[in-house]
């Protein structure tokens, strides 16, 4: 009889017992389902990411023509970029400064990974900081130089992006998103342009 006893308890859990792994597993399975939209929605902002940077010969660039722009940076120096490849990076830095917020990490990661892709690993760009009208013209002019020298720095600090491929950039209100509210809060960002080869 022990033998037998032993035999059912290896190979039939009590039923109890087989309750408690349900309910167990089945909140680790709802987070885990839960998870997938966050990691679907990252992989669908780095493949945009890439589509609106690579160049248009490509497989999987966005189609559209290139609308090569020249730009006067600081120091009077000229650079020529493809406005048909640029896109609008979210980052957070702490007010009134070039400090970033600990939840920019996970935006300059995701560019980084962009921009280490074969798709542009050989491309050059412009991380170009934009300000709202909103108070002093130099402080925002400088203010917006000194965040995209911060992005410039953290993605080949810790994205291991060639500094060489990374040019800086502040404008501060001068080509607002929104030109016909240059307080608006939609033109402070970051955006990412290709130079043009």
């Amino acid at each position: 009889m022990k033998q037998d006893t032993a035999h059912r308890t290896e190979n039939h859990r009590p039923a109890g017992l087989a309750r408690r792994s349900l309910l167990v597993g089945a909140p680790a399975a709802a987070l885990a389902l839960c998870a997938l939209p966050a990691a679907a929605q990252t992989d669908n902002e780095l493949t945009r990411v890439l589509r609106e940077l690579a160049p248009h010969d490509r497989p999987g660039a966005a189609r559209r023509r290139a609308a090569p722009r020249r730009l006067v940076l600081r120091g009077q120096r000229a650079v020529t970029v493809d406005m048909s490849r640029k896109v609008d990076i979210t980052v957070f830095f702490d007010l009134n400064s070039a400090n970033l917020r600990p939840d920019a990490r996970i935006t300059l990661l995701r560019l980084a990974r962009a921009l280490n892709n074969p798709i542009l690993a050989d491309q050059n760009f412009l991380i170009a900081g934009h300000t709202s009208a909103d108070g002093d013209y130099d402080f925002n002019v400088a203010l917006s130089h000194d965040r995209a020298n911060s992005v410039r720095d953290w993605l080949i600090a810790y994205g291991d992006v060639a500094g060489g491929r990374l040019t800086a950039n502040g404008f501060g209100p001068d080509l607002p998103r929104n030109a016909a509210n240059p307080a608006a809060p939609i033109n402070r960002r970051v955006e990412i342009i290709a130079l043009a080869n």
